[in-house]
């Protein structure tokens, strides 16, 4: 079976992406190494449609597998309806939006499968041919019962037996944790060591949870010498790194931690689940900047029980911590999840889901549902103060006060910024490209000094 799996294009405003589509990755593999073929079409990285159509023509697939973010779903059913005008071809469409609405997808977009959860098993019977209705994790279109919803897949526990994607063409449960073995993981990191990369990302926000398994991971890398930076840009929780872990992550080559700190306020991280306090998260920033590494925050505007008065004190205790960076996003809340179901119950939503998941470039700064106790003007308000710490922290961490100090009163701007971004400039991954660089040379400076001490 021949398969095209598809990126498609952002619609929002980030930029060219630094790395290919790990999900998709792993798909490819295992299609590989059972002998399919496979090819890539990561349309972030600029491809045209017409660039898209000359390579379904050229490869003649037998199937198209799309992923899907909920943000923006629909642009990719009409994405997927301009396919199927062109081709004859079913498309297989996974990803987290799919297995949020799971039937809704067949029902609203010319989608002929719909892959729930994880697709490693579910493609790969697909491509030997296995009936539809005996393949779990499926959903697809019955001649004679119509949109038919087969059980769900099943976990894969044993995450080793996956083969690790090497991008030819191109996760916690309730009992615990899956996880790849050190060795599989020190495998991966040598293979593209090997090919040249000094720099790794660990997509893994539970990265701290196991500490004798981050540890073993830690050591294998530091006994192999690679000479590499590593960075946990997801975040980890507060509540499982301390200083030893800290101090062996360093050696092995991490310098950059987020973590996700959403509030100040202890009721509104009750509320949420959070199961940390802000005094635990000052004082694992703190034991981070005590050796020497880089740190970023992550806050929410809007979660249950917030207010202006518990967001300003957020902010207050955000410009405290001595972070890095700062990130503060509006809450959005995703039908299916509980934070959907306690808006209905205690605010309003002020867009459908339809309008709001479908236009996120554009309401980015404005709330999608508020609160008697938290309305949307004050949500605006709350997001410009973010938005101008974000940018203060950003430009004089990276080029200092002086060169700070324009690059501040433009990104504040709106008419000058859009103005740039009309012409094609962006500001803000400009200077993050300034500062990744700049990590990279201060965490190795960093390393010698320790090593004369």
């Amino acid at each position: 079976m021949k398969f095209l799996l598809i990126n498609p294009p952002s619609m929002g405003r980030y930029w060219k992406p630094a790395t290919p589509h790990v999900g998709l990755g792993y798909l490819a593999e295992i299609l590989l190494v059972n002998k399919h073929k496979v090819e890539m079409a990561d349309m972030r990285l600029g491809m045209s449609f017409e660039q898209l159509v000359s390579q379904i023509k050229r490869f003649r697939p037998d199937y198209i597998g799309i992923t899907a973010a909920s943000l923006e779903y629909q642009k990719v059913y009409d994405f997927i309806a301009e396919i199927k005008k062109l081709f004859n071809i079913s498309v297989i469409l996974g990803g987290p939006h799919a297995s949020l609405v799971k039937e809704q997808v067949l029902q609203y977009s010319q989608t002929d499968l719909v892959v729930v959860g994880e697709g490693e098993k579910t493609l790969l019977e697909i491509a030997q041919g296995r009936p539809f209705r005996k393949i779990n994790g499926l959903i697809w279109r019955s001649k004679k019962d119509g949109i038919v919803t087969n059980p769900p897949r099943e976990h894969i526990f044993n995450l080793n037996q996956l083969p690790f994607p090497k991008y030819k063409k191109f996760a916690l449960d309730q009992y615990g944790s899956r996880r790849r073995s050190p060795e599989n993981i020190l495998k991966e990191i040598r293979y593209w060591h090997r090919r040249g990369y000094r720099s790794f990302g660990f997509n893994d926000d539970g990265f701290t949870g196991i500490k004798p398994w981050a540890m073993e991971i830690c050591d294998l890398i530091i006994k192999a010498n690679l000479n590499s930076t590593f960075e946990l840009r997801t975040g980890i929780r507060v509540d499982t790194a301390d200083e030893e872990l800290i101090i062996k992550m360093k050696q092995a080559g991490f310098f950059f931690f987020a973590f996700g700190a959403e509030s100040a306020d202890q009721q509104v991280l009750d509320l949420i689940g959070k199961k940390i306090t802000p005094s635990l998260v000052k004082k694992t920033v703190k034991l981070v900047n005590k050796h020497g590494l880089e740190s970023s925050g992550f806050f929410m505007i809007g979660l249950p029980g917030d207010t202006p008065e518990k967001f300003r004190k957020t902010l207050k205790f955000a410009r405290g911590l001595n972070l890095n960076e700062v990130r503060i996003y509006n809450a959005i809340p995703y039908p299916g999840t509980e934070l959907y179901d306690w808006v209905l119950k205690h605010g309003r939503l002020l867009y459908t889901p339809e309008y709001y998941l479908n236009k996120y470039e554009r309401l980015e700064r404005d709330p999608v549902f508020e609160t008697d106790v938290f309305p949307a003007d004050e949500r605006r308000k709350a997001f410009d103060l973010g938005e101008q710490f974000f940018a203060e922290l950003l430009y004089i961490k990276t080029v200092g006060n002086t060169l700070a100090k324009p690059l501040i009163f433009i990104s504040s701007n709106n008419t000058i910024r859009h103005l740039l971004i009309k012409v094609g400039f962006r500001l803000t991954p400009w200077v993050r490209k300034l500062q990744r660089l700049r990590r990279h040379r201060s965490y190795f400076s960093m390393l010698k000094e320790d090593k004369k001490s």
